[in-house]
């Protein structure tokens, strides 16, 4: 018994010994991380901010079915610029902490974004009279396939300078979009004249504009250089390994058209007015994961280890702290923001607040996986989880309407959240030193 306390005793001195070591160690993550995650989650609170602004002035103007025409029109060029880059934009952020090659990239991303776009737009114009038949918002459809050469272009230019470590250009890319935007719809609104269509043109002027800046802090950081086959080859080849693996159905915008096909229009405006609430938690998340990756790709392609204690940490506080707020509070923020109308999103929201934080949650492992150059483990997580969900969200729709369709959303994320986690925790990635070391000789 007295052996057994003084061990007892000398365990926890040893404990307390170390416990300096550790809060050093954190400390020192901190400080390299620290001025990029201040800088780059400042921009997130702004583009939140925007956000919400220009979410509500459109929604309260336009109402619950107007408001599901503009989701129809900005969803579906994003999504073919989403699935249509195969992941060259992750590429670009990739290859840009090379220093060996980053100087080629600028004119390299460029000619891949034209020959993209020379697939992708005729398919989208061919499409989306099919796709919207008998709706009024056809013709602005058709309008907005101008933005899809823009949008590739300036996301592989703001990933590359993301890559570059170059923050404060990254993150002033980031704030013009939403910035341009809400000029736009506040202007429209006080002549009377914000439709979902004049809407969606603002939305396009604002993407260009963001696209055009993002353009030249490129070139004016690393010069316009020279293209570069095996390096486009390197991109094309990282990205589609990579690709699949942050196409989740959410992210996708997949839920709103599960929601658009079989419910009414009225649904997908409570459901979009829901997902609204969502926007500013995902920015801090998303704020946080642009800086892990580039930082640990940076890392990793200069031989060093990652330091990722702080920034996990602040992560998982970064997820959790919203999603406890929106599960509490979605009832009287809905009705202070959209109004009583929208009462129909309360429960909405709370389903959609948990389905949220398993995607974050998820987001983390994600990206350090990409950053060491193993981004096929998180595609092989996102094919489990685009199972779950088509299962899952299907099946909600016609159980449960629009609160369906949010329950099997929150299901299918909790789900990959765990596939994610095993695959990770298999691959060894997230071992201490030692313990890697120990894998590596076994």
């Amino acid at each position: 018994m007295i052996r057994a306390r003084r061990m007892s005793r000398q365990a926890a001195l040893r404990a307390g010994a170390t416990a300096p070591a550790w809060l050093a160690r954190l400390n020192s993550d901190l400080s390299a991380i620290g001025p990029r995650l201040i800088g780059t989650l400042s921009a997130s609170g702004v583009v939140a901010m925007l956000g919400l602004a220009s979410g509500a002035i459109a929604a309260r103007d336009l109402g619950p079915a107007s408001r599901g025409e503009l989701a129809l029109l900005l969803l579906w060029p994003q999504l073919f610029c989403t699935i249509g880059n195969l992941g060259v934009d992750l590429a670009s952020t990739y290859l840009s902490a090379d220093p060996l090659r980053r100087t080629r990239l600028p004119a390299t991303l460029v000619v891949l974004a034209v020959a993209q776009s020379a697939v992708l737009v005729p398919v989208y114009l061919l499409t989306m009279p099919f796709v919207l038949e008998g709706r009024v918002v056809t013709r602005d459809a058709m309008l907005l396939a101008s933005l899809i050469p823009l949008y590739l272009i300036g996301s592989y230019c703001s990933g590359a300078l993301g890559g570059w470590l170059n923050f404060r250009a990254f993150n002033a890319v980031r704030i013009a979009t939403p910035l341009v935007y809400t000029t736009g719809v506040v202007a429209l609104a006080a002549t009377e004249k914000l439709t979902a269509g004049t809407a969606a043109l603002a939305f396009l002027a604002a993407n260009g504009t963001a696209d055009a800046l993002a353009a030249l802090l490129l070139w004016r950081q690393a010069g316009r250089g020279s293209v570069d086959l095996p390096l486009a080859r390197d991109a094309v080849s990282y990205g589609l390994r990579a690709h699949i693996g942050r196409l989740s159905p959410q992210a996708l915008g997949v839920d709103v058209i599960v929601v658009a096909l079989f419910l009414s229009t009225k649904d997908l405006g409570l459901f979009v007015a829901a997902g609204a609430f969502l926007a500013a938690p995902r920015l801090v998340t998303a704020s946080i994961g642009m800086v892990v990756f580039p930082h640990v790709s940076a890392a990793h392609l200069a031989g060093e280890r990652p330091r990722l204690r702080a920034m996990g940490a602040l992560y998982v506080l970064a997820a959790v702290v919203p999603a406890v707020v929106l599960l509490a509070g979605a009832q009287p923020a809905v009705h202070l923001l959209f109004g009583s109308e929208y009462g129909g999103a309360v429960r909405v929201l709370q389903l959609l607040a948990v389905s949220s934080l398993a995607l974050a949650l998820r987001a983390f492992p994600s990206e350090v996986l990409r950053g060491l150059g193993r981004p096929g483990l998180a595609s092989i997580a996102e094919v489990a989880s685009w199972a779950m969900f088509l299962a899952s969200g299907a099946l909600g729709a016609w159980l449960g309407g629009v609160e369906g369709v949010a329950a099997g959303a929150s299901v299918a994320s909790v789900l990959s959240l765990a596939v994610t986690c095993a695959l990770a925790y298999r691959s060894g990635v997230f071992a201490m030193p030692g313990v890697g070391r120990q894998m590596e000789v076994a």
